[in-house]
């Protein structure tokens, strides 16, 4: 009796140890850990060196080696910004929540806040120079400035629906889309704007008919524009926005945030665990590795450095995917 029970002291005592063991953290050489940060929304770079990401609680992170490092500015704010764009690397603009137009002269060092004429949540921004900008914002507003934003007027306004992105292709010619398929082109400039698309209404019975809302948009040429949104959905066209035609670009029902024009002319799409990539103006399309994997992840846009291909997106916690020319997308750690 008494060995039986040394003996079952024993079984327990290492089955304590095995248990105990097994809780033992696993080393991370296999798979590297990422620390958790704020969302990024936007991300602009005017070099091939320097770039600026913007995101949740007035979030500003800046690189200055094509997105190998990262360190983060003081923008001022608490309030969400969810579009920024540089002109240079000195000149920026970041937008956001409550009327929020932030302005730097010299690279992010110091961020100045500019006059909002509405109070809404501005959603984009895009600058052709240091001086003609404009913002995509709430209600179908579209806000323009002529003087880098020491001004800044209401250029459009429509239906009580939101803008969510802006993209111009030349001085001329450009597009802005929103909640449920809105969609407005110029031919001027911006200063007038023309609506192409979208639905917003209630049927016989009293169910709400609706397009698909757009995420965002890209002016390929004059005649050209891809647009994205909810649930897989992209759109192009071909004769100026004459006419919209759903494309099926093989992203399912996965939301997609961003689309962009690559410096070698193809096309690039992200959303939801998801990006894919066309060679050939969208005619046929490839899903790029990345590592982490990024099935559980989100992108939300996509930054472009020019001449050497360098590619970054940013997403959901602070995630920032950087791919060089001929490389693989790979996770930064910052």
């Amino acid at each position: 009796m008494t060995r039986i029970t040394r003996n079952g002291a024993l079984w327990k005592a290492l089955g304590l140890l095995c248990c105990a063991v097994l809780l033992l953290p696993v080393s991370s050489s296999a798979q590297p850990e990422f620390e958790s940060h704020d969302t990024l929304f936007a991300v602009s770079f005017p070099t091939e060196k320097d770039g600026w990401a913007c995101g949740r609680f007035g979030t500003i992170m800046h690189t200055s080696d094509g997105g190998q490092t990262w360190s983060r500015q003081n923008s001022g704010t608490t309030f969400t910004l969810s579009g920024i764009c540089f002109t240079d690397a000195k000149n920026g603009w970041a937008v956001g929540n409550a009327g929020t137009i932030l302005h730097t002269s010299d690279g992010g060092e110091t961020w100045e806040k500019q006059k909002s004429p509405v109070d809404y949540f501005h959603m984009d921004v895009t600058f052709f120079d240091g001086n003609k900008g404009f913002i995509a914002s709430e209600r179908t507003h579209i806000l323009a400035t002529k003087d880098g934003g020491k001004s800044w007027t209401v250029q459009y306004s429509d239906e009580d629906y939101i803008l969510k992105a802006i993209s111009f292709c030349d001085e001329v010619h450009g597009w802005a889309v929103g909640e449920a398929g809105y969609t407005y082109r110029t031919a001027d400039g911006g200063r007038t704007w023309e609506k192409q698309a979208g639905l917003y209404d209630m049927d016989e019975y009293g169910f709400i008919v609706s397009d698909p809302t757009l995420f965002d948009v890209v002016a390929v040429d004059p005649q050209t524009a891809w647009a994205v949104g909810i649930q897989g959905v992209a759109r192009r066209t071909g004769d100026g926005g004459a006419t919209w035609e759903r494309v099926d670009i093989g992203a399912g029902k996965a939301h997609l945030y961003t689309v962009s024009r690559l410096a070698t002319g193809g096309l690039m799409v992200a959303g939801k665990g998801l990006c894919l990539v066309s060679e050939n103006g969208g005619k046929a399309w490839q899903e790029p590795s990345f590592e982490p994997k990024i099935d559980y992840s989100w992108l939300y846009d996509i930054g472009n450095a020019g001449p050497g291909s360098m590619l970054v997106c940013c997403g959901d916690e602070g995630a920032i995917f950087r791919k060089p020319s001929g490389g693989a997308w790979q996770r930064v750690a910052y």
